[in-house]
């Protein structure tokens, strides 16, 4: 999750909302306190796909993840 304040949202705008696309949460801060959340519009209701998947899992695993496979392999563990 990225925190950002309402004054970089004027300015990067674009490059936040391309980071809430692609599945990152924004969260704007007014006076260093949440203010609004920036959050990608599902695009289907099968769920993400494993390529985003795996980028999740890489941001909070200490060990990168290969493939599907190996993202498959840790979800059964």
């Amino acid at each position: 999750m990225k925190t950002v304040t309402k004054k970089e949202v004027i300015h990067k705008f674009e490059t936040l909302g391309d980071l809430a696309h692609g599945g990152e949460t924004v969260i704007v801060t007014d006076g260093g306190k949440p203010w609004i959340k920036l959050v990608p519009v599902s695009k289907t209701k099968r769920g993400k796909s494993a390529a985003a998947f795996r980028t999740r899992l890489n941001r909070i695993s200490s060990k990168p993840i290969a493939g599907v496979a190996e993202i498959l392999d840790r979800v059964r563990r």
